[in-house]
C-alpha cells in the first residue's frame, strides 16, 4: 500500500510550482537555453501514463498522456472525461482525495499503491500525487518487484549512516556516497558535483567502473545547468530519465482546462526533459541518468549525478531510499562544513582579537609596533597569507613575502580609493591595478583594511600569483557546429579532459577570512571611543613620568665623574664637563647644538645610526660599542660607549657614557653609573617598581619556562578604586603620595611571597607569581586589598568606605602550546572588571 514520505525529508524542498512566466518560442540551443520552458513541456516520458484529474465534484480525468492504452490498456480518447472511480477503486479514491493538498501549503507528494484492471488482468501501480494549479496530477508507473529488495533497505540504510559517520572531511563523506549510491542503482557512475558562486560545478567525489574515463576534478560551466533547471532541482529531490533516446508522449489536449494554459508539470516525475539535455547525454554516450539534489535551507548546493551507459529503470522503492538517503548526505555535509567553518573563524576571531588589542590596548605607538612585530605567524595566519604589511604611525612593518616599501605605499594609496567602509579585497589585483603587474608574483591577491579614519594607519595581507590548471569536461568554449541551416550554439560532443591556465590571480579570499574584517575594523571604533577618552590623562601622566626621568638623568650627569651626552635628533643638546674635557673642549656650553657625526670619522657614522636604530627596538636595554671619535685637535680617539634611549623635552633621545681610560677608579665609575643608569631605565621614578616593559618580558619569559617545566603561573592586576577622583580631590602630589604608600605595601607582599610587581599606567599594578594555585592567589589577593585597607587613606567622604581601597583580579594558567601570556593577563583583565563590577574593594581570581 502506501509509502509515506518523510516530512522531514520534505520539508527541505521548495514544493512551490515555477510561474509561468516569459520564455522564448524560439529554436533552444545554448544561446537561449535559459529561456527554455522546461517545466511545462507538454510532453512525460514514456516509463510512466500521467492523469490530470478535476476533483471539483466527481473526480474526473481532464487531461492524461496518450500512452494510456500501452499500460493501462484504455485509449486516451477514451480515458479523458472518465470519473477517476471507473478506473480506481472508490476506496483508493477516497484516499487520493482525502491526501489532496496545496504544494503552495505543504512540501509532501503522497505515494500509493494502486491495483488497476488492466484487460482483465489486476496489475499493481505505483502512484506519485500532487496538485497543479487546481487540478490532482496522478502519475502512475508499472509496479517494479524485486526479491529481498525491503530486506535490504535496512541493510542500505545501515551501511549508509556507519560509513558516512565514520569519515573525517567531507571529501571521505562524498566519496563513500558515491560509492554507496553506485551500489545500490548498478549505475556505472556516480559522481558528487559542487557548484561554485558562479553556478560552475565540479566533481569532488566519484565512483565508476574501471574502463570508464576518470571526470573526478572536471569542472562544468554555468550553461550545462540552466538557472530555470537548477529551480527545478529545489522542488525535487530525485529525477530519473529511464532512457535517454525515449520517444516523448504528448499531453492531451494541450491546455489545462482551468487556466488555459499549459500543464505546469514542476513538480512532476514524469516530465519530459529538455530535447537541448537529451542531445548534452547523447553527446556522453549516456544511456539513464539519475539526479539527486544537494539542499540546505533552500539552497542548492550540489547534485549527485548518477549516469549508466544503457537504457535502466530505477523501482521507485529504491527511488525513495536515494530521497532519503540524499537528503540525510545533505545534510551532512553541510553540518561538517559548517562545523569546520565554525571551528577555523573561532580561531580567526581569536587571532584576530590579539591583534585588535595590541592596538586598543596599548597607547604608546613604540608599544604597538613592538607587540606587532612579535606576532609575523599570527598576521599571516589570520588571512591564510604568504605576506602582510602594517602602516601605524607612518612606520610600515613587513612580514613574510611582499612588494617593496616604495610599492606598498603606492598600491596603499590606489587601495584607499577603491575601499568602502575602510576595506577593499581582490583575488586579480594586476588586473585592476596596472602598477601591479611588477609583483604579482608575490601580490596578485590583496586584502587591505584601515584602521584610521584618514586611511593613515592600514593593514595589507598578500597572496601570490596561483598559475591555476582548471581540467573542464570539454572545451566550454567549443559549442558551435554547423548545421543545414547555418551556425548554432549546441552541447559540446567532447568530454575529453580540456585544460584552461589561469594566470594573474591568487587563490580566493574566503568568506571567512572576509568575516573578521569588520572586527579589525573595529580599531577605527575602538581607538576613538577608548583610547581618545584616556589620552588626555595618560599623556598627561607619561609627560610627569618622563619629566622625573629626566630629573633623574640630569642629576645622574651633574655629578658623575663620566662623560655625559644627551643627543636629539642627531644634535648634542646636553653634556657634562667631563664631556666636554674629553672632546677638548674648555667648557660644556660650547658643544651644545653640534650635530654629533661631526666628532665621527665617516666609516663609523654608519654604525651608530645603526646602534640607535636597534635601540629603539628595546628602550628599556643598554648597548656598548667601541668607537673611533675626532677630538677638537683633530685627534682620532678609541672611546668605549654606552648608550641607553631616553626621553628628553618630549622627544627620544639618546643618552651616551663615554670612557677612555682604563684605571680602576674610571673603570668603577664607569661601571656604577651605568648600573644607576639601568635601573633608571627599567623602573618606575615613582615607586621604584619595574616598569610595564621589562615587567611583561619577564612574564613572557616566565611563561616560557612554566611551559618547559610544566608547571603554572599567576598574574594578579591590582587596581586603584576611583583614582581619579582622589587625584582631583588632593592633586597630583597628593596623588603621588598615595601611589608611593600603596606600592610600598605591595613591595613588601611581593617580596614576601616571592613574586614580582610592577606598576602598570596610572593607579594599577600587575604581580606575578610562578607554581601557584588558585586559592594560593585568592588568598593573596585579599592579603593585598586587607594591607591596603589598614592604610586608611582617607579620601573624600563621598566614597563608599571613606578611604581609598583597590579591587584585585587574578588568573592562574598552565601553560601548554595553544595558549599564551597575553592569554592570563586577558583572564587577569576580565577578573578584575568583574571585582569592580560587584561593587569594588573586591577580589575575584579564576
Amino acid at each position: 500500500m502506501a509509502e509515506p514520505r518523510s516530512r522531514q525529508e520534505m520539508s527541505l524542498l521548495n514544493r512551490t510550482l515555477l510561474p509561468q512566466g516569459t520564455y522564448t518560442k524560439d529554436p533552444i540551443d545554448l544561446n537561449n537555453c535559459d529561456k527554455e520552458p522546461i517545466h511545462i513541456p507538454g510532453f512525460i516520458q514514456p516509463h510512466g501514463v500521467l492523469l490530470a484529474i478535476d476533483s471539483r465534484g466527481t473526480a474526473t480525468i481532464v487531461q492524461c498522456s496518450q500512452n494510456t492504452h500501452d499500460h493501462l490498456g484504455i485509449h486516451y480518447s477514451d480515458i479523458l472525461g472518465m470519473p477517476l472511480s471507473d478506473l480506481i477503486a472508490e476506496e483508493d479514491v477516497n484516499k487520493l482525495l482525502n491526501n489532496r493538498s496545496s504544494a503552495a501549503v505543504t512540501s509532501d507528494l503522497h505515494y500509493m499503491d494502486l491495483i488497476i484492471d488492466v484487460s482483465g488482468e489486476e496489475k499493481v501501480f505505483s502512484s506519485v500525487l500532487h496538485e497543479s494549479e487546481g487540478l490532482l496530477i496522478l502519475e502512475l508507473e508499472p509496479y517494479y518487484e524485486k526479491e529481498n529488495i525491503e530486506s535490504n533497505d535496512f541493510e542500505w540504510i545501515s551501511r549508509f549512516f556507519g560509513r558516512i559517520k565514520s569519515t573525517d572531511s567531507r571529501v571521505e563523506a562524498s566519496q563513500i556516497a558515491a560509492e554507496q549510491l553506485k551500489e545500490m542503482l548498478g549505475y556505472d557512475r556516480v559522481m558528487i558535483y559542487e557548484f561554485d558562486e558562479q553556478w560552475n560545478g565540479k566533481v569532488i567525489a566519484e565512483a565508476s567502473e574501471p574502463e570508464l574515463e576518470p571526470f573526478l576534478g572536471h569542472h562544468y560551466p554555468a550553461s550545462d545547468i540552466p538557472k530555470q533547471a537548477r529551480e527545478l532541482y529545489l522542488r525535487n529531490w530525485l529525477r530519473t530519465i529511464v532512457n535517454v533516446n525515449y520517444t516523448p508522449v504528448e499531453i492531451v489536449p494541450t491546455l489545462q482546462p482551468l487556466t488555459g494554459k499549459s500543464l505546469n508539470l514542476s513538480l512532476s516525475v514524469l516530465r519530459s526533459v529538455s530535447p537541448l539535455h537529451i542531445e548534452y547525454l547523447q553527446n556522453m554516450g549516456v544511456g539513464a541518468t539519475v539526479t539527486i539534489s544537494l539542499i540546505h535551507d533552500n539552497q542548492l548546493w550540489g547534485l549527485i549525478t548518477c549516469h549508466h551507459y544503457s537504457a535502466r529503470y530505477v523501482p521507485h522503492r529504491v527511488r525513495t531510499l536515494c530521497n532519503f538517503l540524499g537528503a540525510f548526505f545533505s545534510n551532512e555535509l553541510f553540518q561538517r562544513q559548517q562545523l569546520d567553518d565554525y571551528q577555523a573563524e573561532i580561531k580567526s576571531r581569536e587571532a584576530a582579537t590579539r591583534i585588535v588589542n595590541i592596538f586598543i590596548g596599548n597607547t604608546s605607538p613604540a608599544r604597538v609596533v613592538e607587540e606587532l612585530q612579535g606576532e609575523q605567524e599570527t598576521i599571516l595566519r589570520l588571512m591564510n597569507a604568504s605576506g602582510a604589511a602594517i602602516c601605524y604611525q607612518d612606520k610600515l612593518l613587513l612580514f613574510g613575502e611582499t612588494p617593496t616599501i616604495g610599492q606598498i605605499r603606492e598600491l596603499a594609496g590606489w587601495l584607499a580609493g577603491q575601499a568602502e567602509d575602510h576595506s577593499y579585497n581582490t583575488s586579480k589585483l594586476s588586473l585592476e591595478y596596472e602598477t601591479a603587474k611588477r609583483y604579482q608574483d608575490v601580490a596578485s591577491g590583496v586584502i587591505y583594511v584601515a584602521i584610521s579614519p584618514g586611511h593613515h594607519n592600514y593593514m595589507l595581507w598578500f597572496r601570490p600569483e596561483v598559475v591555476q590548471v582548471v581540467e573542464w569536461a570539454g572545451d566550454p568554449a567549443k559549442a558551435v557546429l554547423k548545421t543545414d541551416d547555418g551556425v548554432r550554439l549546441s552541447p559540446r560532443k567532447s568530454f575529453e579532459k580540456w585544460r584552461e591556465v589561469v594566470q594573474s590571480t591568487s587563490y580566493p579570499w574566503t568568506t571567512r577570512e572576509l568575516s573578521i574584517l569588520p572586527l579589525l575594523k573595529s580599531i577605527v571604533r575602538r581607538q576613538t571611543e577608548n583610547q581618545l577618552a584616556q589620552a588626555e590623562e595618560h599623556a598627561f601622566q607619561n609627560a610627569r613620568i618622563l619629566k622625573r626621568n629626566e630629573q633623574r638623568y640630569l642629576q645622574l650627569m651633574d655629578f658623575s665623574p663620566v662623560a655625559f651626552f644627551t643627543l636629539t635628533e642627531g644634535r648634542i643638546i646636553y653634556c657634562n664637563m667631563m664631556a666636554a674635557e674629553l672632546f677638548g673642549y674648555e667648557n660644556a656650553g660650547s658643544l651644545i647644538g653640534k650635530s654629533f657625526n661631526d666628532f665621527l670619522p665617516d666609516n663609523t657614522r654608519d654604525i651608530l645610526r645603526q646602534d640607535f636604530e636597534k635601540l629603539q627596538l628595546d628602550i628599556t636595554s643598554l648597548m656598548n660599542n667601541q668607537l673611533y671619535f675626532t677630538t677638537a685637535s683633530g685627534m682620532s680617539l678609541l672611546f668605549e660607549i654606552t648608550m641607553a634611549s631616553v626621553v628628553h623635552a618630549g622627544k627620544p633621545s639618546v643618552m651616551l657614557l663615554l670612557r677612555s681610560r682604563t684605571s680602576q677608579q674610571e673603570q668603577d665609575d664607569y661601571s656604577e653609573t651605568t648600573n644607576r643608569l639601568r635601573n633608571y631605565l627599567t623602573t618606575d621614578p615613582l615607586t621604584d617598581m619595574p616598569v610595564q616593559t621589562v615587567f611583561k618580558q619577564q612574564l613572557e619569559g616566565d611563561w616560557d619556562d612554566c611551559l618547559q617545566e610544566n608547571c603554572s603561573l599567576g598574574l594578579l592586576i591590582i587596581d586603584i578604586d576611583d583614582f581619579r577622583s582622589y587625584n582631583t580631590a588632593y592633586g597630583l602630589q597628593g596623588g603621588d603620595l598615595c601611589l608611593q604608600w600603596i606600592g610600598e605595601v605591595l613591595t613588601v607582599v611581593s617580596e614576601q611571597h616571592n613574586a614580582l610587581i610592577s606598576r602598570q599606567r596610572g593607579g594599577t599594578f600587575m604581580l606575578k607569581l610562578k607554581d601557584t594555585t588558585s586559592a594560593y592567589l585568592s588568598e593573596l589577593a585579599e592579603e593585598i586589598r586587607q594591607h591596603v585597607l589598614a592604610l586608611q587613606i582617607q579620601r573624600e567622604l563621598t566614597g563608599q568606605s571613606g578611604v581609598v581601597t583597590v579591587s584585585v583580579g587574578g588568573a592562574v594558567l598552565l601553560p601548554d602550546e595553544h595558549t599564551m601570556a597575553s592569554d592570563l593577563i586577558e583572564l587577569a583583565t576580565q577578573a578584575l572588571s568583574q571585582a569592580k563590577d560587584e561593587g569594588k574593594n573586591r577580589t575575584r581570581v579564576v
